[in-house]
Formats: structure tokens, sequence, C-alpha cells
């Protein structure tokens, strides 16, 4: 996994990247780490939830793309896990986009990478506990189900 990420390095713009289990913990990330590790897991768990969300209002996603005024990150869903890039605003994510699937498409092959990914299967509905939402939230995922 660690040699699919060295391969963002080599992108002008990009800071680095990560990946993420279904629960949100890091698996591996570039070196040196573009984040601090419970800024990378709180994304994580958030955007674990952006794609679990999508998929019970039967709108799932593979890609989200978030901008941000100084930075932006893709998030690709890789099934068992999400890799995450961080890049600057300007970056050329049409090559990010490209090498994320080239990277995916390596890791789908790797009997290693398979193996380690295993290790860490989980399902993404846990990520979301109905007992902890405020009355918004609730209401809000009360439609998402509904869908």
């Amino acid at each position: 996994m660690e040699k699919g990420i060295r391969q963002f390095g080599a992108i002008g713009q990009v800071g680095g990247a990560f990946v993420c289990d279904n629960r949100g913990e890091v698996i591996v990330s570039s070196s040196p780490a573009v984040l601090a590790t419970v800024t990378m897991n709180t994304i994580g768990r958030e955007v674990g939830r952006a794609f679990f969300a999508l998929e019970a209002a039967h709108r799932a996603a593979r890609r989200l793309d978030f901008r941000f005024d100084s930075w932006r990150l893709l998030a690709q869903d890789i099934g068992d896990a999400v890799l995450f890039v961080v890049c600057e605003p300007d970056v050329d994510m049409a090559l990010v986009r490209m090498t994320a699937d080239v990277v995916a498409a390596a890791w789908e092959q790797d009997p290693r990478v398979r193996k380690r990914l295993d290790a860490r299967r989980s399902d993404r509905e846990q990520l979301i506990n109905v007992s902890s939402l405020d009355h918004s939230a609730l209401q809000s995922w009360t439609l998402i189900q509904s869908r």
C-alpha cells in the first residue's frame, strides 16, 4: 500500500495521501503524514458517514471531491476502505483521479493489500449511532432512510 501512496507524491500540488478503513481509522499514510493522525481519523469517519448516507439514500457515490479555500480533498471509495488525497486548490484533479484509479486497481489485485484490508473489514453502518443524533440530525437521517 505504501508504494501506491507514494505515487501521489509525484503529482504536482499534491501534499500527500492516506487510507482509512470503514470505521475511519488510518491504515496507511504518506510519509511525512500530510495531516495529524487524529485529523485523518476524523476525516475518515465523516467521509465514511457521507458515503453511507448517500448509499442509504440510493445515491451511492464512488468519489467525493471537497473544495476549500486553501486545499482540496479527493475521497475515493475502495470498498473496504477510503483513499484520500490532499491537494492544493489548483491541482490537476483529472491526473489525481486517474492515479487513484490505477492505485486502487493495483491494490485490488495485490494479495498482500487484500489481506491487509480484509483484516480491517467493517461496515460503515456502525458509523451512524442513531441514539447519539440530535433532533435535527435524526430528522435528516430518517429522511435519508425513507428514500
